[in-house]
């Protein structure tokens, strides 16, 4: 039995969202540190320049129709927050599944609603938590803790985020002893109506050059659950499985990493 969703039961909430969206996210050269880093511009004008080929036609992204002009990477404001939070919450709605009930069930359309309404929520309220440095002082210089994340976005100017990423530098889970943190990445994503035409991977590369020049890292960490074509991005660029854990309720969580001094 199918299951019904919030975007099923409320198609018009999330789009809400989209639309009044306030974009005036900082663009990636204007935020401090950026000067220090042409290397790590030029990566991501190639990235933004290559979301913009032929093989990103804008009949092929009906549902977003982002792709009429140039994209740019840019560092969220907290007017970015909304459209952010639906990106993101999108493309991790895998890891509600479990929660929500099927049709058969009476009650299901306001269960559904209700868990896809908190997680929403929950999920937004994390992000300021973790973006909460960089909102009141955008920066590309490498942190001093690992409580200060970057938050980075991709998007046609003027509209809604088709990408973003999170970088932060800290100690990678079960590494033993070791005095130096690393840069890890989290909640990488692209929207489901772009995915499969490269921009995760575009993204991916730039992550890692940034890691590499920007950051004087040796190694980039991340995990991820057993979600397919997320672990195929990854292993088929270059990322080593270094641990696997599972929770109480069973669900997997791969640990990765990738040496960037090679």
């Amino acid at each position: 039995m199918a299951r019904r969703t919030w975007s099923t039961l409320f198609p018009n909430f999330k789009m809400s969202f989209m639309q009044n969206e306030a974009a005036r996210a900082l663009p990636w050269s204007q935020v401090a540190g950026a000067e220090l880093h042409p290397e790590v511009l030029a990566a991501a004008k190639d990235a933004c320049e290559g979301c913009s080929s032929r093989s990103l036609r804008p009949s092929k992204c009906p549902e977003i129709g982002l792709l009429h002009g140039g994209f740019e990477l840019v560092v969220p404001e907290d007017e970015d927050m909304q459209g952010l939070t639906d990106l993101v919450d999108e493309s991790f709605q895998r890891h509600i599944q479990d929660r929500m009930i099927d049709d058969g069930n009476p009650l299901s359309g306001l269960w559904n609603g209700w868990v896809a309404l908190s997680e929403r929520q929950m999920t937004l309220g994390a992000m300021r938590k973790r973006l909460a440095q960089l909102l009141q002082a955008p920066s590309l210089r490498r942190p001093s803790s690992a409580e200060w994340n970057l938050g980075v976005l991709l998007r046609r100017k003027g509209d809604a985020p088709v990408g973003y990423f999170e970088l932060c530098v800290k100690q990678p889970e079960g590494l033993g002893r070791r005095p130096d943190s690393q840069p890890y990445l989290t909640n990488l994503c692209v929207a489901k109506a772009c995915r499969g035409r490269g921009l995760g991977r575009k993204l991916l590369k730039l992550v890692e050059d940034f890691s590499r020049t920007a950051w004087q890292g040796n190694a980039l960490y991340l995990h991820t659950d057993d979600d397919p074509a997320a672990f195929n991005l990854y292993n088929s660029s270059g990322y080593a499985v270094r641990k696997r854990q599972k929770d109480a309720e069973d669900h997997l969580t791969l640990y990765m990493y990738k040496n960037l001094a090679d």
